[in-house]
């Protein structure tokens, strides 16, 4: 059996690439795709296609960029229109996202499209699977990712430590999981349905954090020990809920005495 991976070298594609091997096939890839597509290689036949290229740009550019963030529309129009003429005799396996609750965003409307376009060939005949990953992770991700970004400044014992999406609970799914869900896509997930691949378990970024820092063994955190104070007979009396109490008065009663003051005239 025979393969094809668009984008073998990418984050996905360096974990697929063995795992296909490991289930038998003859496996090809290309990071060029208009030399692939004049190339006789694109006249072969093959019996799985696994379409994963795809320009990488950072969530917070998105917006920033103009039309360049459509730029994978005419990149996967190409991969497609291929398909059809040759059609792969098992699957095409398309990777769309679980991001598309956005519909101003750039990525939305590209990944929307991809399962239109993968819709389109499974009306044709053309066995495709069609792929909604999670957020996928994994140490040689790039730092570009959320992940990988704060591995790294745990790494490197930031404090504060910043973490990218604060409360936004993600559901994480390790690459290997991920590389083997798309092997196992063919010839077992239904064809021309989105399938949700993840873990099932939603964790949001600040909680990723801390057990990145757990797992490093640093605590990014200032926290007194106030066993000496205690042995000379010092102890705090005000709880912090009591202190934010107290604070709020505090500025409640200033506000108070600065509406009492009358103002002052320049003569």
């Amino acid at each position: 059996m025979r393969a094809l991976i668009t984008g073998h070298k990418g984050f996905v594609g360096r974990h697929v690439f063995p795992k296909l091997i490991e289930a038998g096939y003859e496996v090809h890839g290309t990071e060029n795709l208009e030399h692939f597509l004049h190339s006789s290689l694109a006249s072969s036949s093959w019996d799985v296609v696994i379409h994963l290229a795809a320009n990488i740009v950072n969530v917070h550019d998105r917006g920033q960029i103009g039309m360049c963030a459509f730029d994978d529309l005419a990149l996967d129009m190409k991969v497609f229109n291929w398909v059809e003429r040759n059609p792969p005799r098992r699957a095409l396996v398309v990777m769309s996202s679980c991001a598309l609750d956005f519909p101003e965003d750039p990525y939305c409307i590209v990944k929307r499209t991809v399962e239109a376009f993968a819709a389109c060939l499974h009306q044709h005949r053309v066995p495709v699977v069609i792929l909604r990953p999670f957020s996928g992770y994994g140490g040689d991700q790039s730092t570009e990712y959320p992940f990988r970004a704060i591995l790294e400044s745990a790494l490197r014992h930031e404090d504060p430590l910043v973490v990218w999406g604060g409360s936004q609970v993600r559901d994480w799914i390790h690459i290997e999981d991920l590389a083997g869900a798309i092997v196992h896509a063919i010839g077992h997930f239904p064809m021309g349905v989105p399938v949700p691949i993840g873990t099932g378990i939603g964790t949001d970024f600040f909680t990723l954090a801390k057990r990145i820092a757990q797992a490093i063994g640093y605590s990014p955190r200032r926290v007194a020990n106030p066993a000496l104070a205690h042995e000379f007979g010092w102890r705090t009396t005000i709880t912090l809920e009591e202190g934010i109490r107290r604070a709020l008065q505090d500025r409640c009663d200033h506000d108070s005495r600065v509406h009492l003051v009358p103002q002052m005239r320049m003569r």
